[in-house]
């Protein structure tokens, strides 16, 4: 690899220093380094790029680079993101290995989130973790339908519906009571956000189902959103569409990937028995 890009948080503490030592680091291999802001709309080709920053700078490079599938190596500066793959203090080999093509790539599926109005899309989005119909400000319950290819799942009012991929199971899915979905796991999920029924829950189906949300009532307001990227406003009778692109995103992997390490480093699962226990091992 002769060209790497790096993709940073610019809110970061301290981020100029380390994006500088990236640099450094990244020509000292022999490569040119090309940094742009997460803030950024776009970012030139490149080999591989380096995240510096958190899970939602990932998904902000993510959509830079989904066209082609350029791989990304999350850098983790101390947050809760799934999406790392290295901490700080780790980056040196692991651009090293990098350089060297000495890596392994995971693919993740990307979902292609559409807008249509009056039988024509007007507005769409890919989006890594996950698919928003969101309630508008006046606060009132949002009416829709939901089909899952022809057949109806339902029809209820709530503050919203996510449709997530397995990846963003952890994010947002995951805060508004669904459930964690491994990421080698060919599914979507559905998750109401509060509604307005006892009987709602969040529902798993196969990610070769196309989704369909029609907006009824109450839609003034009302978003769609895509990684947390507004792509319009919804309109009584509108419909949101949910299916799996045919693109993806390649993450960098320097190791064998292991989902369930992420979720007890992250989530802190079994760490300890009981107050002045040992760990477990």
């Amino acid at each position: 690899m002769k060209t790497l890009g790096v993709v940073y948080n610019d809110g970061k503490p301290g981020i100029d220093a380390l994006v500088a030592q990236v640099r450094a680091d990244i020509e000292s291999l022999g490569c040119q380094a090309v940094v742009v802001s997460g803030k950024e709309p776009s970012l030139p080709p490149v080999d591989a790029v380096i995240v510096l920053g958190g899970d939602g700078t990932f998904l902000r490079a993510a959509r830079m680079v989904a066209p082609r599938e350029t791989p990304l190596l999350g850098v983790d500066l101390g947050t809760l993101g799934f999406l790392a793959e290295v901490s700080y203090g780790d980056l040196p080999e692991a651009l090293f290995r990098l350089a060297r093509g000495e890596v392994e790539l995971e693919e993740r599926p990307l979902l292609a989130v559409g807008l249509v109005r009056d039988g024509q899309e007007i507005a769409s989005q890919l989006a890594l973790n996950e698919g928003v119909v969101l309630k508008g400000a006046s606060g009132r319950m949002l009416e829709a339908e939901i089909f899952a290819d022809q057949a109806h799942i339902a029809t209820y009012g709530a503050d919203g519906f996510i449709l997530s991929t397995p990846t963003g199971s952890t994010a947002y899915a995951m805060a508004a009571g669904g459930p964690i979905v491994a990421p080698d796991v060919g599914a979507l999920l559905l998750v109401p956000i509060c509604p307005h029924t006892l009987t709602a829950r969040p529902l798993v189906m196969s990610d070769q189902r196309a989704v369909r949300i029609v907006v009824k009532e109450r839609a003034e307001g009302a978003i769609v959103a895509a990684d947390g990227l507004t792509i319009g406003m919804l309109r009584a009778g509108d419909t949101v569409t949910f299916r799996k692109a045919s693109d993806h995103v390649r993450m960098v992997r320097l190791t064998a990937p292991s989902f369930f390490n992420a979720l007890r480093r992250k989530l802190h699962w079994g760490r300890y028995r009981g107050e002045g226990a040992e760990p477990w091992v």
